[in-house]
């Protein structure tokens, strides 16, 4: 009797990068060579990154090779980015089996579409690019989860306005969220709550910044761009208000 072993979506994934890496087709970016040994490849940057050897410079760096690579050519490049965020991948998926009712593999296939959607539209300029896009397999993640949750519930035939998801959410968290999910970075959130959601001017807001008030209103106007289109864009959802700094293992989910 012979035995078929049934290879999960983050498996083929894996395989298809290693033999890209192997057929010479993902060379590191020339950028990069003072930061990894003579001769690393995409597999040893992967193992430095994981291990906490790569520093943040040279992460983002890659990031944005990579997802601006894959946007030009999606076949290569695009697994490419997959295979690099693989170990992240695994961690969520991880985190969200309890939660997942159908089969793993299912749930796998989710997290990848949700990630190459976001793929296609996340900012590269700002930080943290491959930890927004697992954040995104999430949320892909959590919709579905919803999404099964609601059709499962039978439907009322009772008229009349829809009442909201619970928690109905205050300014203070979405602020917070952003901060979390690096769109905002501290001193943004806090004149952004200042001015807009308390009593403060401008001018008392930025007074520690020492920024003169042309100044101090361009900069309170782009982060506030920033956090409109992220909240747009669901960067905000399903992120927890605080993030605990995780071990080296998670690297590559976090530190770009």
């Amino acid at each position: 009797m012979s035995f078929v072993v049934r290879r999960s979506c983050f498996d083929a994934v894996q395989k298809r990068f290693e033999a890209l890496v192997e057929a010479g087709r993902l060379p590191l970016p020339s950028a990069l060579d003072d930061a990894v040994p003579a001769g690393a490849g995409m597999l040893d940057f992967r193992d430095l990154v994981l291990g906490g050897e790569v520093g943040e410079e040279a992460v983002h760096h890659m990031w944005q090779h990579l997802v601006h690579s894959s946007r030009l050519e999606a076949e290569v490049w695009t697994v490419a980015a997959l295979g690099m965020a693989l170990p992240g991948l695994r961690r969520v998926a991880r985190n969200c089996r309890s939660q997942w009712r159908d089969d793993v593999e299912d749930l796998q296939a989710e997290l990848i579409a949700g990630f190459l959607d976001r793929l296609q539209t996340v900012d590269i300029r700002a930080p943290r690019i491959c930890g927004r896009l697992i954040d995104a397999a999430v949320r892909a993640v959590r919709r579905a989860e919803s999404a099964g949750r609601s059709a499962q519930q039978p439907t009322s035939l009772t008229a009349g306005p829809a009442v909201p998801g619970l928690p109905w959410d205050h300014p203070d968290y979405v602020l917070a969220r952003a901060v979390a999910a690096a769109v905002l970075c501290r001193e943004e959130a806090d004149v952004i709550g200042a001015t807009r959601l308390g009593d403060a001017t401008l001018a008392q807001a930025t007074s520690a910044l020492g920024l003169a008030k042309p100044a101090a209103r361009r900069w309170r106007r782009q982060a506030e761009v920033r956090l409109r289109e992220a909240i747009h864009a669901g960067e905000l959802a399903f992120v927890p208000k605080r993030r605990r700094r995780r071990a080296s293992a998670s690297a590559v989910s976090t530190t770009a």
